[in-house]
């Protein structure tokens, strides 16, 4: 009785250090192909967006390191039907200016900012939370050991497959983008075969909690259904 007590002792402490800790890390998103009736990507689709990420105190930040906006740019083609002449055209490629994800565990809040297209988005909602599938399944990603889990992710009245690697050496349960809720820290997510997520650097940086405070931002907020009935109907 004496021992058990102890044990819950000891795992209380350690739960408690390891949420006063500070983790810092750098993750990239990377389009593999397009999505819809082209699977063609122009070299700047395929250039990886890289985030900064923090967490302390049951609140974690990612913010976009790198943002180009979006890009028109000519392109020339040869056609073998016309040998010899090349042919400009216009190569759009629509990526965000600025962007944010923060996650709130103690309130289960959420919240995604982006600018895109000159157009600005604001998000608030619940914490998504997903029906995680664990796979008897593991890798290294990063120098970290990792397991795979699977679930099924609902956007945009579609439905994409979602393959994660998580590490449980790392004892937060958070992952990049809206992505939380396995048994450690997720180190990379793949959206069907279009697109991936992985974190290249993931650290202790301090023993003390960091404030983590939410961006001001001047647009009014929107739920995650009002901004998915708003992109479907085209506004």
């Amino acid at each position: 009785m004496q021992l058990k007590k102890l044990f819950s002792i000891l795992f209380l402490v350690f739960i408690s250090n390891s949420y006063s800790q500070t983790f810092r890390g750098v993750y990239y998103r990377q389009a593999l192909k397009g999505v819809g009736d082209s699977s063609e990507l122009n070299d700047k689709a395929k250039k990886p967006m890289y985030f900064s990420y923090i967490y302390s105190e049951n609140k974690s930040i990612q913010e976009l390191i790198n943002g180009s906006g979006t890009t028109i740019d000519t392109i020339y083609k040869e056609y073998k039907e016309v040998p010899g002449e090349k042919f400009a055209s216009t190569v759009e490629t629509i990526q965000s200016k600025n962007t944010f994800y923060f996650k709130d565990f103690k309130t289960s809040n959420y919240r995604v900012y982006f600018d895109q297209n000159n157009k600005e988005t604001y998000i608030s909602d619940a914490l998504p939370k997903y029906d995680w599938k664990l796979i008897d399944e593991q890798k290294v990603i990063s120098g970290y050991k990792c397991k795979k889990a699977t679930t099924i992710k609902k956007i945009m009245n579609t439905n994409q497959n979602i393959v994660a690697w998580y590490c449980e050496e790392i004892t937060i349960n958070d992952g990049p983008m809206d992505f939380s809720g396995l048994p450690g820290f997720i180190m990379q997510i793949e959206i069907n075969d279009t697109s991936v997520m992985k974190f290249e650097k993931i650290k202790v940086v301090s023993k003390e909690k960091t404030e983590i405070k939410l961006p001001e931002i001047a647009v009014k907020p929107i739920t995650i259904k009002e901004y998915e009935n708003a992109t479907l109907n085209g506004r």
